[in-house]
C-alpha cells in the first residue's frame, strides 16, 4: 500500500502563472485565424507555450485560483480577499458591472469588503465564496443559474435575464461552488443547494424540468430553477466536496462515498451505461475498499470525471480523447500511479495535476495550455510540464484554451518563468442587434456542449 502523503505548511499565498491563449474573444471558437486581419492579431494575441507570470501580480500574494471546464475567463483571490477576473465577458461574467472584455486581471469592485475565498465559471456565469459563508453570483441568469430567487424580464440588446455585478445568492453557510455550463452548485454545512438549467437532470431533485411549450407540435423548453434547492438523496451523509463538469455532477462524502448525477454520455457518470440520472447515484466502483479519502482530488470536465481511491490513487472516467474509447466506470489513471496529487483541474478536454514537486498536462490542447513550451503543443498521455519541475505547485486551474498554476514563491525555477501584459487591458464589447425581451428559461439542443466536446446520454432513466 501507498504511505499516506506527507502532511504539507499551511498555504500562505504564491505566484501565479498562466499559459495557453490571450485571444479570449476566440477562445474555443471556429474559425480563427484564418483572414488576413486575423492573422495579424497574432503579435497582440500571443499563445503563452510557457507557464508565464501576470505582471499585474507582480506585488501580489495569491491565495487561489479558479476557472472551469466551460469558462473562458479567469478568476484569482489575494490574501487579503479580493478577487480578480479576466477574460471573455460577452453576457457580464467577469461581475465589472459593464460587457468589456478585460486582458488583465481587474479587481472586482463589486465585492470588496468581501473576504472572498473561492470562485468558479460557467459558460457565461460566475460565482464566489466569502469567508462569512455568503456567495454572489453574475452574468447570464436565464435559467436562474445565479441563484438570486428571480429571473427577470430580459433588457434590449439582450434576450436573457443579466445580473451585471455580484449579487447575493439565496445561500447560508457556503464552503464551495462549482459552476456547469448553465447551473451553479453550492456546498452548504455538507448539503449541496443547485439552480439554474435541469436539463439532464444537474440539479439533482428527480426530474429536469422540461415542459412542452406548444400545444400543436413538439418545443421543449426548460424552466428556469432560480432558488437554490437542496440536491436530493444525500441528507443521511455530509458531503465534503463538489465537482460541475459542462453537464454533469460529482460528489463525495465523509463516508468514503462518491456520487454522480446528470448527462450520463460517454460513460462520465461512471455507472457502466449511458444514461442520465436527476438524482447523485453512488459510485460502485467506489465502496468497501475502495473508498475516497476526506482529502480526494474530485474534478469533472466536458465529458471526463477524477476522484481520489485508495492509496490516493487518481481514477478516471468518461470520454477523455477526442477519438478515444469511452470508458464507462472509475479505473486507476497508471501514469499518476505512486503520485500524491495535491490538485487536479479539468479543460474542456484538457488536463492538469500538481504532484509532489511537479505538474502534469495532457490533453488535446490548442492554443499551448499544457505550457510544455514550443516545441510541444499537446499529450495524449499524462507529462511532465517541465519547465514546473522541481518546486511545489500548490493549485491547478483549467479553462478553454488555458491553464493556471499558484506556485510557491521559493519555486526553483520561477526565475525562469517569462512576464507578459497585454497592451490593451480591456475591449469594448459587441453588442448583439436589438430583440425583444424574452422569459427565463429557453431552448437548448438536447446534445448542447461547450466546446464541441459532448453528446447526449443515449438511455434515459424510466421515473
Amino acid at each position: 500500500m501507498a504511505a499516506a502523503p506527507p502532511e504539507e505548511p499551511k498555504w500562505e499565498g504564491g505566484v501565479l502563472l498562466y499559459c495557453g491563449g490571450t485571444d479570449f474573444a476566440q477562445l474555443g471558437r471556429t474559425g480563427g485565424k484564418t483572414r488576413k486581419e486575423d492573422l495579424d492579431k497574432e503579435s497582440q494575441y500571443p499563445n503563452l507555450l510557457r507557464p508565464t507570470r501576470l505582471k499585474t501580480f507582480n506585488d501580489v500574494k495569491i491565495m487561489f485560483i479558479a476557472a472551469g471546464p466551460a469558462a473562458c475567463h479567469c478568476f484569482a483571490g489575494d490574501s487579503e480577499g479580493n478577487l480578480y477576473s479576466w477574460g471573455r465577458n460577452e453576457r457580464g461574467q467577469l461581475g465589472h458591472g459593464d460587457f468589456a472584455q478585460r486582458n488583465v486581471p481587474t479587481k472586482v469592485a463589486g465585492l470588496a469588503g468581501h473576504f472572498v475565498i473561492g470562485a468558479s465559471g460557467g459558460k457565461n456565469h460566475s460565482a464566489a465564496v466569502t469567508r462569512d459563508g455568503s456567495a454572489y453570483a453574475w452574468g447570464i441568469n436565464a435559467h436562474g443559474q445565479c441563484g438570486t430567487g428571480r429571473v427577470s424580464a430580459a433588457k434590449a440588446p439582450f434576450k436573457e435575464d443579466i445580473v451585471l455585478n455580484p449579487t447575493r445568492c439565496i445561500i447560508e453557510k457556503c464552503q464551495q461552488v462549482a459552476c456547469g455550463i448553465d447551473f451553479t452548485l453550492w456546498l452548504c454545512d455538507g448539503k449541496i443547494m443547485a439552480a439554474g438549467n435541469g436539463q439532464y437532470g444537474v440539479l439533482g431533485d428527480g426530474q429536469d424540468h422540461s415542459y412542452n411549450a406548444k400545444d400543436s407540435s413538439i418545443q421543449i423548453l426548460f424552466e428556469a430553477v432560480a432558488t437554490p434547492h437542496r440536491v436530493a438523496g444525500l441528507d443521511d451523509v455530509k458531503v465534503l466536496r463538489i465537482a460541475a463538469g459542462h453537464n454533469h455532477c460529482l460528489a463525495y462524502d465523509d463516508q468514503g462515498g462518491c456520487y454522480s448525477w446528470g448527462n450520463g454520455g460517454y460513460g462520465r457518470l461512471g455507472h457502466k451505461i449511458q444514461q442520465d440520472e436527476d438524482k447523485p447515484r453512488k459510485i460502485e466502483v467506489f465502496t468497501r475498499r475502495n473508498l475516497v479519502p476526506p482529502n480526494a482530488i474530485l474534478a469533472a470536465g466536458g465529458t471526463s470525471s477524477f476522484c481520489t481511491g485508495v492509496a490516493n490513487q487518481v481514477h478516471c472516467w468518461g470520454k477523455l480523447k477526442v477519438n478515444g474509447d469511452n470508458q464507462m466506470y472509475p479505473v486507476p489513471v497508471n501514469d499518476l500511479v505512486g503520485w500524491n496529487v495535491r490538485s487536479f483541474a479539468c479543460g474542456p478536454g484538457t488536463f492538469a495535476a500538481a504532484a509532489d514537486s511537479a505538474v502534469i498536462t495532457w490533453g488535446a490542447a490548442t492554443n499551448g495550455e499544457l505550457g510544455f513550451g514550443p516545441n510541444k503543443k499537446s499529450s495524449a498521455n499524462p507529462a511532465k510540464c517541465e519547465p514546473l519541475d522541481g518546486g511545489h505547485t500548490e493549485q491547478v486551474a483549467c479553462g478553454i484554451g488555458f491553464t493556471m498554476f499558484l506556485v510557491d514563491p521559493a519555486h526553483p525555477r520561477l526565475a525562469e518563468a517569462p512576464e507578459w501584459e497585454s497592451d490593451k487591458p480591456m475591449e469594448e464589447p459587441v453588442l448583439p442587434e436589438p430583440a425583444a425581451g424574452g422569459k427565463g428559461g429557453g431552448k437548448r439542443k438536447a446534445a448542447g456542449e461547450a466546446a464541441g466536446a459532448a453528446g447526449g446520454a443515449k438511455g434515459k432513466k424510466a421515473k
